[in-house]
């Protein structure tokens, strides 16, 4: 199902994206499933366990965004991103549960994102 994030920076200014919104108990993923070609993957992971593991390989290179939930705004808390080649296995273990996946390069610096909020 395709939303609208937007995102927020340290400067007060955001930029919105959309993208897909999937929700999952799923603790392990195979992310390049999910995905829509270059189109922003948001992941909400719903179980309980501490971690996930998402399986990257066959992924463009991208930029992973992790996020803590607070209230309406998901907080920057990080990010993870991969400049490997199409075929190369390449796998993450997360504890965040709110992760946005962008194709890269992405259009502004991550030391200033702010925090993301879902609009549906």
């Amino acid at each position: 199902m395709k939303n609208v994030m937007q995102v927020f920076f340290n400067d007060h200014t955001s930029i919105y994206l959309e993208g897909l919104v999937i929700k999952t108990n799923d603790t392990f993923l195979k992310v390049h499933e999910l995905q829509e070609r270059f189109l922003p993957l948001y992941l909400e992971i719903e179980h309980q366990q501490i971690n996930t593991l998402l399986e990257l390989t066959k992924v463009y290179p991208f930029v992973l965004l992790y996020f803590n939930d607070e209230g309406e705004n998901f907080k920057f808390k990080g990010a993870t991103y991969s400049l490997n080649e199409f075929e190369k296995p390449f796998a993450v273990n997360t504890q965040y549960k709110k992760i946005l996946l962008l194709h890269y390069p992405i259009s502004f610096q991550l030391e200033e994102v702010s925090h993301l909020t879902l609009i549906y």
